[in-house]
């Protein structure tokens, strides 16, 4: 009976260590043991246990967090101590059903309401200068600062103090557009809409005798497509414009925060929060992590004294969850909201790492960056570990992260040009499934190298997710897909991509820029975006087969430039419009096909197995005016291909099953389904989220 009775201590004691339990709830002590009848108060104190039970040999650590809200006095930090290792899994998790709010914000409350309906309180912390911020939420609600003009923009005369291949110092403005008269000068924003990228810059001092304001420094780019010549802007933080329901105002000086409510808002019904800390979570230094089922949410940004300017996709914007040096994560089934830059990077030293059915929605920037260069990081590399080539190799790179079943909605609320997902120099990643909607720039963009040079963004996927209501007019030059550089083996396919739409020109469907060479993609739906369903500015031997394009608003297909090599294969793909649009637009030379006298194609993009049909058009629909016939003939392109309809459903509004296959089958096109294939998988629960759209100050 004894040696029963010690084996079962020995057999309960090796169970304890095995799979170590804590548990935390805002209602619990961290002098208690953290079970689930004592839990701990704070996750930190939670963490240390996490510690003791690595230290004491488990092989498996847990941490239930309970339901409520867990204001963070600085950043959560998941390292080498507290996280998992080789020999430890360990894992921080919401309790049961209930999901846990990390925030890095306050509520606000205390507050005064005035004759005129305007809410007024105190904070002492911003008069003391401890703290500031330019994002306002009522009940989770994004609010704005007061903008001048109150709708639209103001637009620029030129560049002022223009310094040759420096920058700017400032901006010509239309007379009695911005005052000096303006009180709190250096806190007024002017956030500028150049061509694929914007400017937020503050105003240093108005130039004596002109119409002129020199920034506080100089915009370190001198480009055409970063200047001010006849830019649209808009004046940010006005307190003179104050007065609109839904603004607000933080004078730094006193302290003071107003706020004009909409109508029926009450301050004893409704909850006012503001970010307090950039970031709310930073994993570093670990393996064989999980983070499940835990939301968070309020992140800060401040436009930095001398502002803040980046060639493309505000990538220099830090993110809230900042993740380095790490392998073998999972985050499962948590929400990112309410955040001043990006949601989530994947920095140096981060590989085989996944996110999955997560929500990343309210945005000032973007969703996901993934990968090199690393600008915005809190974080570096770790020099301890970087012993050989090899090592500095991994450690300086990030590879094989996916990104699954989530949704990325409302973003770019501060930096419009930011990007649903950007993967920068990095490979083997997965974007799968996701739906990323409602941003001002690109929804996915991989590589980061211009041109020809070798490039470290190689057998990247993105597929059946659904991308939708991109660009809106707000900035010129992106696409639902967007590629840079060399990139064997990358895949694009099974995607639903629709309504993209720029304020200039761009906004492509498919777009591959500068480079892009040795890409597929296939079984696409992309329609109602402006410029092309496809577009190529420059590269080499992409393929396009077995897409459907329709309802491009200025032109269907483009190419920019003509390269003596075949820039892409465009086969067995659907192209269908109705409007009086070209099929092609820009530059189609170098259709002739031929063998040069070294063996070498003489044709420059191969057509072959097309299916074109422009509703109540001519047939005249190829260059220099030409029928199909005669365009074949005449070049050798488009053999195989027809002017015929393909016997849509409904395809004004977004059905493109075929009334019958006779037509697509001459093609050899085989028919996909991205309608109930694309977006999060029905089978994966999500995160609550709202489902109306976020409130925008571009509007």
């Amino acid at each position: 009976m004894k040696k029963r009775i010690l084996a079962g201590i020995l057999l309960a004691a090796g169970s304890l260590l095995a799979g170590e339990r804590f548990y935390v709830s805002p209602r619990g002590s961290d002098a208690g043991p953290g079970s689930r009848w004592r839990p701990f108060a704070t996750i930190p104190r939670a963490q240390e246990a996490v510690k003791a039970a690595k230290a004491a040999g488990a092989s498996e650590v847990e941490v239930r967090i309970r339901a409520g809200r867990y204001e963070l006095s600085e950043p959560l930090v998941i390292s080498a101590e507290n996280g998992g290792c080789e020999k430890c899994r360990v894992v921080y998790r919401a309790a049961g059903e209930e999901m846990p709010v990390l925030s890095g914000g306050r509520i606000i409350s205390d507050w005064k309401v005035g004759p005129d309906g305007v809410w007024e309180t105190v904070l002492p912390d911003v008069k003391e200068g401890k703290w500031y911020f330019t994002q306002l939420f009522v009940n989770g609600e994004r609010r704005f600062r007061p903008r001048l003009p109150r709708k639209g923009w103001f637009n620029s005369i030129d560049n002022f103090e223009r310094v040759e291949k420096q920058g700017v110092r400032g901006l010509v403005f239309e007379p009695g557009d911005l005052s000096d008269r303006w009180e709190n000068l250096q806190d007024i924003e002017l956030l500028t809409l150049h061509v694929w990228s914007p400017s937020r810059m503050r105003i240093g001092e108005f130039a004596s005798g002109t119409n002129a304001v020199r920034f506080t420094t100089l915009l370190p780019i001198d480009a055409y497509w970063m200047n001010y010549k006849k830019r649209r802007y808009t004046a940010e933080n006005v307190k003179e414009a104050f007065g609109e329901p839904g603004d607000f105002y933080l004078d730094r000086k006193t302290g003071v925060l107003v706020y004009k409510p909409l109508p029926g808002e009450n301050p004893a019904d409704v909850t006012v929060t503001a970010p307090v800390l950039d970031q709310v979570l930073i994993v570093k230094d670990v393996r064989n992590t999980v983070l499940e089922g835990v939301a968070f949410e309020l992140t800060n940004w401040v436009t930095p004294k001398e502002g803040n300017v980046c060639p493309q996709a505000e990538m220099n914007i830090p993110a809230g969850v900042e993740i380095v040096r790490t392998e073998g994560l999972t985050i499962r089934g948590c929400s990112f909201e309410r955040f001043g830059g990006y949601a989530i990077a994947f920095g140096p030293g981060t590989h085989d790492s996944e996110l999955s059915g997560c929500v990343l929605r309210d945005l000032g920037a973007g969703g996901v960056k993934i990968g090199p260069p690393y600008v915005g990081y809190s974080q570096g590399r770790n020099e301890a570990v970087m012993i050989g080539e090899k090592e500095r190799a991994r450690a300086e790179s990030t590879s094989r992260i996916t990104v699954r079943d989530c949704v990325l909605n409302g973003g770019g609320r501060i930096h419009p040009a930011a990007h649903g997902v950007w993967i920068g120099r990095s490979s083997f990643n997965r974007i799968l499934r996701c739906e990323i909607t409602d941003f001002y720039y690109t929804a996915v963009s991989i590589g980061w190298n211009w041109g020809y040079a070798p490039s470290q963004a190689n057998y990247n996927e993105v597929a059946f997710n659904h991308m939708a209501y991109i660009g809106q007019g707000i900035l010129s030059d992106m696409g639902g897909v967007y590629t840079l550089g060399i990139s064997p083996g990358t895949r694009v396919h099974d995607n639903l991509i629709h309504d993209v739409d720029a304020y200039d020109y761009g906004g492509w469907g498919l777009y591959t820029d500068e480079g892009s060479t040795g890409i597929e993609f296939r079984n696409n739906l992309v329609y109602r975006v402006k410029t092309g369903g496809f577009h190529q500015h420059y590269g080499e031997g992409n393929v396009v087969e077995n897409n459907i394009f329709a309802y491009s608003k200025t032109q269907q297909l483009q190419r920019t430039r003509d390269e003596k090599h075949i820039s892409f294969f465009f086969r067995k793909n659907i192209v269908y419009w109705d409007n009086n649009s070209p099929l092609f637009g820009s530059n189609w030379n170098g259709a002739d096909v031929g063998v040069q006298t070294n063996g070498a194609p003489l044709e420059r993009f191969v057509l072959k197995n097309n299916l074109y049909w422009s509703v109540g058009a001519t047939n005249n629909l190829f260059p220099k005016n030409r029928t199909l016939d005669e365009w074949r003939d005449q070049t050798g392109q488009d053999v195989g291909s027809f002017c015929e309809d393909p016997q849509f459903v409904l395809p004004k509004e977004g059905d493109f099953r075929f009334k019958n296959l006779d037509v697509v089958k001459k093609i050899g096109f085989e028919p996909f389904d991205v309608v109930s294939t694309t977006g999060p998988a029905k089978t994966v629960r999500l995160p609550p989220y709202s489902r109306k759209r976020v409130p925008t100050m571009y509007e």
